[in-house]
């Protein structure tokens, strides 16, 4: 009976492995695949709960449910497990209960293709519509940052080439090399065109016990850990390939009502801001004139500018960072005792325009670079 289960689990395995190889290798494959959809979730339909170690293994999960339509896979505990729900319905399915849910993601089985198999070349829908990732008068050109074949350079050069779908994950190569990147691009807030370079939420009370911070610029593929953040070397490499000038800070602790959210200006001031902290300079930026408030924010540490800092042994002078502190994620912006940005596991730091450590789940940090 044992011989016979193990000869059995060897063939679905091996199946299953086939299958894979022959997605792989038809990158034009036309079915049923998931799509993703990034701080989304489908309420009200879920039939089975999990705790799981990553994406890969809820959708494993779905593919062994026969009544699983979609996922919701949500931040996980300081041990990294995360929750994984399956759904009996997709969001095309039930639109009006697809929401807004910070952190979560969204997994849905939709049919999907690049290419009309069955002429062998480049085609319209029988909408008249392109398929999927392809556009021009004959569908014949691929749109670059839709799939890893066809990357773009960053989330900037996708916005302004008119390809952008919405916020969520494409795919980039500021190095032109071949290695594709998926990145989550912010398509929409002040204009779009934002690579989350700094991504830390909240699963709960308890915080996170470490957070991935990423010595080389490819490490802003794994923002759905929750837990990223680019090293100085990491911010350096990355602005030697896409050239950013900007950055964008966006945290909120739910509890305290706290949310500080600004974008560096898009002039000198605020390049200064961006070349400190990818160490291509070590003189501290002023604070005042180098950025602007955005919708929601709340902060007090934005409306006082005068006060940031530490330099020369020194508090409140008025400038981005912390004498002895290079790094985005401790006190890159902060009033001394009073209103700070900083996560710091080390030192049990949990702060967003505050100076208190508690968390509530779905508390976040957020940069972005542009």
């Amino acid at each position: 009976m044992a011989v016979l289960w193990l000869t059995q689990f060897m063939i679905v395995t091996l199946n299953i492995l086939l299958g894979i190889l022959f997605v792989l290798a038809n990158k034009d494959f036309c079915g049923s695949v998931f799509e993703t959809q990034v701080d989304y979730a489908l309420v009200g339909h879920v039939i089975q709960t999990n705790v799981v170690a990553d994406e890969f293994e809820c959708q494993l999960k779905c593919m062994g449910n026969n009544s699983c339509k979609s996922i919701n896979l949500h931040p996980g505990d300081s041990n990294g497990k995360r929750s994984c729900e399956l759904n009996n319905k997709t969001r095309q399915m039930k639109p009006g209960h697809f929401k807004k849910q910070k952190g979560s993601t969204y997994y849905g089985s939709v049919q999907a293709s690049c290419m009309d198999v069955s002429r062998g070349r480049k085609q319209t829908t029988k909408r008249g519509q392109c398929h999927p990732g392809y556009k021009g008068k004959h569908c014949e050109t691929a749109i670059p940052g839709w799939s890893f074949r066809y990357p773009a350079l960053s989330c900037k050069h996708i916005l302004e080439a008119g390809d952008s779908k919405g916020d969520g994950e494409y795919w980039i190569d500021p190095e032109k090399n071949g290695s594709s990147l998926k990145v989550f691009c912010d398509m929409t807030t002040d204009g779009g065109g934002w690579l989350l370079v700094y991504n830390v939420i909240a699963g709960g009370t308890v915080p996170p016990s470490n957070l991935n911070i990423e010595n080389t610029y490819a490490g802003v593929s794994r923002y759905s850990s929750n837990r990223m953040v680019l090293s100085p070397d990491g911010m350096r490499e990355l602005r030697s390939r896409i050239s950013f000038t900007q950055l964008r800070f966006h945290c909120r602790k739910e509890q305290h009502g706290r949310t500080f959210h600004v974008k560096t200006v898009a002039n000198s001031s605020g390049e200064a801001v961006a070349r400190f902290f990818a160490g291509d300079t070590i003189v501290f930026p002023k604070a005042c004139g180098s950025f602007e408030k955005l919708k929601g924010d709340k902060s007090v540490l934005a409306s006082r500018c005068v006060e940031w800092g530490r330099e020369n042994g020194t508090y409140h002078v008025g400038k981005w960072g912390h004498e002895g502190h290079k790094e985005l994620y401790i006190y890159s912006a902060f009033i001394w005792r009073y209103h700070h940005w900083s996560t710091s596991p080390g030192k049990n730091l949990w702060q967003c325009d505050d100076s208190a450590n508690d968390l509530s789940r779905g508390d976040f940090w957020n940069i972005y670079v542009r």
